[in-house]
C-alpha cells in the first residue's frame, strides 16, 4: 500500500472506531489484528523491509499493511507515516509496539506521538534499562530478584581469564538481543569449553555484538515460566496470566512453541515485584526459570510488550488486545475488574513448532509419532483460523518449498515422515 492508497483507506475509515495502528507483523501483532479486527476497529500494520521474508502477520484479513524501512535505519520515516496517519484522523488512534525496537521508538518519540495517538509504554529511561539485558539484570539484582550468575566481560583477555573457573557448558548472551540478531542468529552462543567461549565471544564482538557470559540454569524447557500482563499509565495491572513452556525453537534456548497457562503465583509476584521496580507501565512479558538444584526461580528476561503467546492469552479468557485498547480509547467502564485466566490452556505455535520437531527428530528426541501425541489437546493456534487462513496457507507453502519437491516426491524414509507430517497436522486442525 502506498500513500495514495493509505489516504483514501483512512479517509473511508477514520470516522469508524479510532484506528489502531500496530508496530510489526510478528506472531504476537498477528493476535492483536484478529481480536480488534473482529471487533470491526480499523487496523494499520507497520512492516519492516529489508527482511529475507514477509512476517505470516502481513497476510492477515484483518488489517492493511504499509512497509517501511526498518526502524532503527530509519526512525524518521516512521515518525513521518505516523503523523501523516494522525493528521487524518477525526479520533486518537491507538499505537502498540509489538517488537523491542518498536517499543523503544515509541519510548524515545512519546512527545511527537502523544498529540495524535494514545499508547502505554515504559518510559524512555525504563525501555532502554530494558533492552540492554546488562541493564536489566543490574536492576533486578538491586530489587533482590535471583538472576543466573552472569559476568560483563569488556575484552577477551577478560574472558580468557574468566574461562578458566567457569562450569561447562555456558552461553555468551547478546546484552541487546534485537540488534544482535541483525548480525548474528543465534539467540545465545552455547560454549561447551574454555576454547569454545572466547571463540564465540571474538565472533560477536567481530559484529559489533556485546555479549555477557552467562551460567545455564539447571532444568529443562518445562523448568521456564512466563508471566503475560498490561499495567496502565498509572502503574496498575490491568490483566495477567501465567504460562509454563512444554517445548521451544531451538530447544533450550529459543521462542516457545508450545504453552500452556498454569497457575504459577510465585512467578506472577516475583514479576509484579520486578517491573514495581521498573516503575513499568505498558504490554509485557516476563520470564523465569525454575532451577532443578536450588528450586528457586531465576530471571530470564523481560520484554517490553506483548508475547509470541498472546492469542494463548485471548483463548484463556484475557483478552490483552482488546483490554489495552478499551483502556487507551477511554471505553472501559467494567471498574477495572481483573479478568481471571483459564489455566489448561494448551497453545501451539506452528511455524515454530515445525522448526522444533525438526530439530528434535534430528537429535534423535522426536519421533512422527511421538510429537503427534505431544500436540493434542491444544485448544489455542497462533497462525491457524477459519476466518483468516492465508496466514496459515503461507506458512505451509513455505515449509513445502523449505522441504523441497524430494521431499513431498520421494521414497526415503525422510520424505515419508514429512507426508506423514503433514497429514496428521491437517488432522489436528
Amino acid at each position: 500500500m502506498n500513500r495514495r492508497e493509505l489516504e483514501h483507506w483512512l479517509a473511508a475509515n477514520a470516522a469508524k472506531q479510532p484506528l489502531a495502528v500496530i508496530l510489526g507483523t510478528s506472531w504476537n501483532a498477528l493476535s492483536f489484528a484478529r481480536s480488534l479486527g473482529r471487533r470491526r476497529v480499523p487496523v494499520l500494520l507497520l512492516e519492516r523491509t529489508g527482511k529475507r521474508k514477509r512476517n505470516l502477520g502481513s497476510y492477515t484479513r484483518y488489517g492493511r499493511v504499509l512497509a517501511l524501512p526498518d526502524v532503527d535505519d530509519d526512525p524518521q520515516a516512521w515518525i513521518g507515516i505516523l503523523r501523516f496517519v494522525g493528521a487524518r484522523l477525526t479520533h486518537p488512534g491507538v499505537l502498540v509496539p509489538t517488537g523491542d525496537a518498536e517499543a523503544l521508538f515509541v519510548a524515545r518519540n512519546e512527545e511527537l506521538l502523544r498529540p495524535c495517538f494514545r499508547f502505554v509504554v515504559p518510559a524512555r529511561q525504563t525501555a532502554e534499562q530494558i533492552v540492554n539485558k546488562r541493564r536489566q539484570y543490574a536492576v533486578a539484582e538491586e530489587a533482590g530478584i535471583p538472576i543466573p550468575k552472569t559476568y560483563s566481560p569488556e575484552s577477551a583477555e577478560e574472558v580468557r581469564e574468566l574461562s578458566a573457573e567457569l562450569p561447562y557448558p555456558c552461553i555468551l548472551k547478546p546484552c541487546t538481543s534485537y540488534t544482535a540478531r541483525k548480525a548474528v542468529e543465534e539467540k545465545v552462543v552455547v560454549a561447551r569449553s574454555p576454547a569454545e567461549l572466547v571463540s564465540g565471544y571474538e565472533r560477536l564482538a567481530a559484529e559489533g555484538v556485546e555479549a555477557m557470559v552467562q551460567q545455564i540454569v539447571p532444568g529443562e524447557d518445562r523448568a521456564l515460566f512466563g508471566y503475560h500482563a498490561v499495567w496502565d499509565a498509572d502503574g496498575r495491572e490491568l490483566a495477567w496470566l501465567t504460562c509454563r513452556k512444554l517445548r521451544q525453537s531451538p530447544p533450550r534456548f529459543g521462542t516457545g512453541s508450545r504453552l500452556a497457562t498454569v497457575e504459577a503465583p510465585e512467578v506472577a509476584d516475583l514479576s509484579r515485584r520486578l517491573l514495581r521496580a521498573f516503575d513499568y507501565r505498558g504490554f509485557v512479558c516476563v520470564e523465569f526459570k525454575l532451577d532443578a538444584t536450588s528450586g528457586t526461580y531465576s530471571l530470564i528476561e523481560i520484554n517490553p510488550r506483548s508475547g509470541a503467546g498472546n492469542q494463548m492469552a485471548i483463548t484463556a479468557g484475557v483478552d490483552f488486545p482488546w483490554i489495552g485498547y478499551r483502556y487507551l480509547t477511554g471505553s472501559d467502564d467494567d471498574a477495572r475488574q481483573i479478568p481471571a485466566f483459564r489455566p489448561g490452556v494448551k497453545f501451539l505455535n506452528e511455524e515454530l513448532e515445525a522448526d522444533a520437531y525438526r530439530a528434535l527428530r534430528k537429535s534423535g528426541g522426536m519421533s512422527i509419532g511421538r510429537w503427534a501425541r505431544s500436540i493434542r489437546g491444544t485448544t489455542s493456534r497462533a497462525i491457524w483460523t477459519w476466518d483468516d487462513p492465508l496466514p496459515f496457507v503461507v506458512l505451509v507453502w513455505r515449509l513445502v518449498r523449505r522441504r523441497g519437491r524430494a521431499a513431498l516426491m520421494g521414497r526415503s524414509p525422510a520424505a515419508r515422515g514429512f507426508r506423514r507430517l503433514v497429514r496428521i497436522a491437517g488432522r489436528r486442525l
